[in-house]
């Protein structure tokens, strides 16, 4: 699990840079994204993409609580070496209510933006996110549905671990997910996706990460897919916050690999692999209506178990070629 310490952006800016361990060495990266595979960061260390494009492994200085931003430890990961806090996520505003459709009018979580307006944070979403103008090649394809229950592959893959294409984008349909076709800095303005996957990150089109009005909320620990008919009253709908209000600072998971906190974040727990929590998520739909969500795999079936089970994986894993459940709610 995470450290108990909290890096923002401005941790970065103030590296101690004191080097702990050499450069990987070789062109290995482009940003710290490209680092995943070094594994789980010492606590208040964090890999770097150097000038070399070399991982290098840093120490990092702490923020005071007071100048931490507003984010929390909810949020994604990489593809490797960290892990997640089942935790909590940013204050969102009011829950809405679970049988009316969202007001088109009302501000998302930190004033960021207001539903179907301009999004905030763009051009450090397109810097911090690595967001791409090509669009990513990665399918979309039903591979069961069972009374009304849709079992969706969605490739997120993005061109290989450096992710030199966009987020795969796609809308929920009553015939499943359909792939939108649209790279990274134009999907900023669309509101035709509601959920994007690449490697190990999966956003929803709302608040700092597009301008639609899907949110997110989580069911309690434990509950099952097929225990979820309904959504309850009291369910809270978050809007994505992974950027403090104004000041446009990446609000991290904690894991010190420069992630974004995303509201889907908690969907896999780290025991020397992406190991799935099982988690069962519900989406509000810019329309009003209701899904439920629970990833199922992030690699390939047969590697998913073996990682489940012992934490370990094969020799081939298929990383980030998801598998996932869900259902429209009445």
């Amino acid at each position: 699990m995470r450290g108990a310490g909290r890096y923002g952006m401005g941790a970065l800016a103030v590296l101690a840079l004191t080097l702990a361990v050499g450069g990987c060495g070789g062109d290995e990266c482009v940003d710290a994204f490209d680092c995943r595979d070094k594994g789980a960061p010492p606590e208040g260390q964090a890999y770097i993409c150097n000038a070399d494009n070399a991982c290098e492994l840093r120490t990092l200085t702490p923020v005071p609580e007071e100048d931490a931003g507003t984010g929390t430890d909810a949020g994604t990961t990489t593809d490797a070496g960290t892990t997640t806090d089942a935790g909590t996520t940013t204050d969102a505003g009011t829950p809405t209510d679970a049988g009316t459709e969202t007001d088109a009018g009302t501000p998302t979580d930190g004033g960021t933006q207001v539903c179907g307006g301009a999004v905030a944070c763009r051009d450090q979403s397109i810097d911090e996110l690595s967001l791409r103008t090509n669009i990513a090649t990665g399918t979309i394809v039903e591979e069961g549905t069972t009374s009304g229950q849709f079992f969706t592959y969605m490739d997120g893959r993005a061109g290989g671990l450096s992710a030199t294409q966009s987020y795969t984008y796609a809308r929920f349909t009553p015939t499943g997910l359909v792939k939108v076709e649209i790279d990274d800095q134009s999907a900023l303005a669309s509101t035709a996706w509601d959920i994007a996957v690449r490697r190990s990150v999966i956003r929803v089109n709302s608040g700092v990460s597009g301008p639609s009005c899907v949110t997110v909320a989580q069911t309690a620990a434990g509950t099952t897919f097929d225990a979820v008919t309904t959504v309850e009253p009291t369910a809270t709908f978050l809007a994505e916050a992974y950027f403090t209000a104004n000041t446009c600072e990446l609000i991290l998971d904690g894991s010190g690999i420069n992630s974004p906190a995303t509201a889907l974040a908690t969907f896999w727990s780290y025991n020397n692999c992406l190991v799935m929590t099982d988690k069962v998520f519900l989406l509000q739909l810019a329309d009003g209506r209701h899904v439920k969500l629970q990833v199922v795999s992030y690699y390939e079936p047969a590697a998913q178990a073996q990682c489940n089970s012992s934490g370990t994986l094969p020799a081939v894993t298929g990383s980030a070629q998801y598998r996932i459940k869900w259902a429209y709610l009445p």
